[in-house]
């Protein structure tokens, strides 16, 4: 072997040499870089326990409570609104309708169920800013973070008046007081620590964004009020239902019974119920299928039932006991029209001493209810029986 083959082969050896200590050092930088990336140790976030703190906003899902329900019965209303209801219902032919049946869909929130401030039964916090903000810039603010699970609203204090306002994306209006109100309870159930929590966390975020400082009141306090609307509402959130079946087994047209029902005064509406509105647009009450199937436009032709209810909602109406006597004389004269009978829920034929058992646990309600300064039908019980 000559020096030439010998230089050869160290030169190559060299080379080897060389480009494999470059592969070493270059994989040990990659895998350095990715330990820094993607440390072993690292927490899988699908997996950890949430902090009451941070759990993500969704809402709670309360356990299902069914409303109590008191057996109505039959009663006695003043003549000349019997003579009315006579009249109009007596006055229509029952026949099946040529054209489509109109289907509405429930009124949008009266002056009654628009948002409001109230710290009766709402957690209040307040942000004060050093200069005013306009809605817009507060309305992005709020959006960039998630709502809560309870009914969350936020209101500016008008500089001219003094009173507060709902905020509206559309308003040219600035604001140096901003409050956001945490609904305590509702029918789903009382508002809970976690609840309180995140809300909180989502104020101070957004005081932070737009530089005010806010003003929490104490949560304890606020959770305990929470819990007491919450037994308070069980206590008065009763749902009555006046029942018309068959008589000899034979089912009743559901034209028919929509006949009746608009002759009343009543009409279809997109939730499956003919419901009665008073001239203000307040519903007093509803007449639902007894059976599951709801009443629409598409089936309402062919549908065919042995029952029908008549619902009333005892804290959400205003003069509970005159619209609690209107419906069940609507029911009296509905149900002979088709050929039914008045019943409760356990198919009990109704009597007068019923109706006046059932007149004094609603007294009772009522009462309770203004003892609570809590009115049936009022912003309030509007909100806290949503």
């Amino acid at each position: 072997m000559n020096e030439l083959q010998i230089s050869l082969l160290v030169i190559g050896f060299l080379v080897v040499v060389g480009v494999y200590g470059f592969n070493r050092l270059q994989e040990r930088k990659h895998r350095r870089l990715a330990e820094k990336a993607f440390p072993s140790g690292q927490e899988d976030v699908l997996l950890r326990e949430h902090d009451p703190d941070t759990l993500p906003d969704e809402p709670e899902i309360s356990e299902f409570r069914e409303d109590p329900r008191i057996e109505p019965v039959m009663s006695e209303t003043a003549e000349a609104e019997e003579e009315r209801i006579d009249e109009e219902i007596e006055s229509t032919p029952v026949h099946e309708p040529e054209a489509d049946v109109e289907v509405n869909a429930l009124p949008a929130a009266s002056h009654e169920d628009r948002p409001s401030l109230d710290d009766a039964v709402d957690y209040v916090a307040q942000l004060h800013l050093g200069e005013p903000v306009g809605a817009v810039a507060l309305m992005g603010a709020m959006q960039s973070q998630k709502g809560s699970g309870k009914r969350v609203c936020w209101f500016g204090m008008n500089p001219s008046s003094g009173s507060w306002e709902e905020i509206v994306p559309d308003s040219s209006a600035e604001y140096l007081h901003v409050a956001a109100t945490l609904q305590l309870a509702d029918r789903s159930g009382p508002v809970v620590e976690q609840d309180l929590i995140a809300f909180c966390n989502k104020v101070q975020a957004i005081a932070d964004e737009i530089v005010a400082i806010a003003e929490f009141p104490e949560r304890q306090s606020a959770l305990a009020r929470a819990a007491e609307l919450d037994k308070f509402g069980v206590e008065v959130d009763v749902l009555i239902g006046v029942n018309v079946i068959t008589q000899g087994g034979e089912a009743f047209a559901a034209t028919k019974i929509r006949a009746l029902a608009e002759s009343a005064g009543m009409k279809l509406q997109s939730d499956g119920a003919f419901h009665f509105f008073d001239e203000d647009g307040a519903d007093l009450f509803s007449l639902v299928n007894l059976e599951p199937t709801p009443f629409t436009a598409d089936n309402i032709r062919h549908l065919s039932t042995h029952g029908i209810t008549f619902l009333f909602d005892v804290p959400k109406v205003v003069d509970g006991l005159r619209v609690f006597n209107q419906m069940l004389l609507m029911a009296k004269k509905i149900a002979p029209s088709l050929g039914g009978q008045l019943v409760d829920d356990n198919r009990r034929l109704l009597n007068d001493a019923a109706i006046a058992k059932i007149k004094q646990q609603l007294a009772d309600i009522y009462a309770k209810m203004e003892t609570q300064q809590i009115t049936s039908g009022s912003i309030r019980a509007l909100r806290l029986f949503s």
